[in-house]
């Protein structure tokens, strides 16, 4: 039977007119590995055809094609209903067809080091600047007892608990953004207002007022996070941190901001790239192919590099 003819990945139909130019060139290395790694259709997005989106009949028979390891999509597996059966909420169609999403990037690196936490250590931290000897859990889409906090639906993308080489107990809360905004929506309450304006929060005065913006919104909430588990479970240290591409802007304007609200900001907030941690995985012999995978399939540019960006050149090429 003939196959139905699609447009080829770098075909400006599948492209999104007018977003930022470097969001469009990770957007074409999805559509790249999208066509050449998975040999997949595009799929839609709100009635469009998107180059990083897989095609819903392909994926029903390759549920598992967005997840770089079997250490990872069996993780999947085991975590999604594990999330929902706790109250939480995760999109699994994101999760699975949307090869542009931080969701399925969270997956594809903490889930893999998950299932290597004696060698994940070291790589992690060196790019957070912690003393992690040695890493006890790591779990995605992971929120504590919501009474006990924030008293809301605020989660982690991804949380390590791990001991520092003299045993103190410690842990960090992981935001992981790839190219999307942190969440544009402002949220604040009165405990919110009490966890930040507490003497040990380690916020300055008046800060609840600044981080309420959307930009910080999301941030502050996962370091309240951070400062309510951490005083609640007794951790002698607990972080709050953010892993972004080296190339993101709108995530070091955030990130500044934010800075400039903490008393000490090493002791809440740590920050990272998805290139320090790759580049510290490829180090340790057991997590290698690994790493070289994780930078062909998010972080290496060089083969949508010089092709044109959507409404610089006509035409729809197919490939059947």
């Amino acid at each position: 039977m003939k196959k139905q003819a699609h447009p080829s990945w770098d075909d400006p139909v599948l492209q999104v007119p007018g977003e930022p130019k470097w969001r469009a060139r990770y957007r074409l290395l999805q559509s790249w590995h999208r066509e050449t790694v998975l040999a997949a259709p595009p799929g839609m997005y709100r009635g469009r055809l998107r180059g990083n989106h897989l095609q819903a009949d392909w994926l029903a028979r390759h549920c598992e094609a967005n997840f770089l390891t079997p250490e990872v999509a069996q993780y999947v597996k085991q975590r999604v209903p594990d999330v929902i059966e706790s109250g939480g909420t995760i999109d699994e169609t994101r999760l699975r067809s949307n090869l542009l999403s931080s969701m399925p990037l969270c997956f594809n690196l903490f889930g893999h080091l998950r299932a290597h936490k004696k060698d994940a250590a070291r790589p992690l931290a060196a790019a957070l600047d912690l003393d992690m000897a040695v890493i006890d859990v790591i779990e995605i889409e992971w929120s504590p007892c919501p009474a006990r906090h924030l008293r809301d639906r605020t989660a982690l993308d991804a949380y390590v608990e791990y001991r520092t080489q003299d045993g103190r107990r410690g842990f960090v809360g992981v935001e992981t953004k790839y190219t999307e905004s942190f969440s544009p929506r402002e949220y604040d309450s009165p405990i919110y207002r009490e966890i930040t304006g507490s003497p040990r929060s380690g916020f300055v005065p008046g800060a609840a007022d600044v981080l309420k913006g959307r930009v910080t919104n999301q941030l502050w909430r996962n370091a309240m996070l951070a400062v309510s588990l951490k005083r609640d479970q007794k951790f002698d240290e607990g972080h709050v941190a953010v892993v972004a591409c080296l190339k993101d802007r709108s995530f070091h304007r955030a990130v500044r901001t934010f800075r400039g609200q903490l008393t000490d900001p090493p002791s809440l907030l740590r920050v990272a790239s998805y290139e320090e941690i790759i580049d510290n995985a490829a180090g340790v012999a057991a997590l290698r192919t690994w790493a070289e995978a994780f930078r062909r399939r998010y972080l290496d540019l060089a083969p949508v590099a010089g092709v044109p960006l959507s409404g610089q050149r006509p035409g729809q090429r197919l490939r059947r």
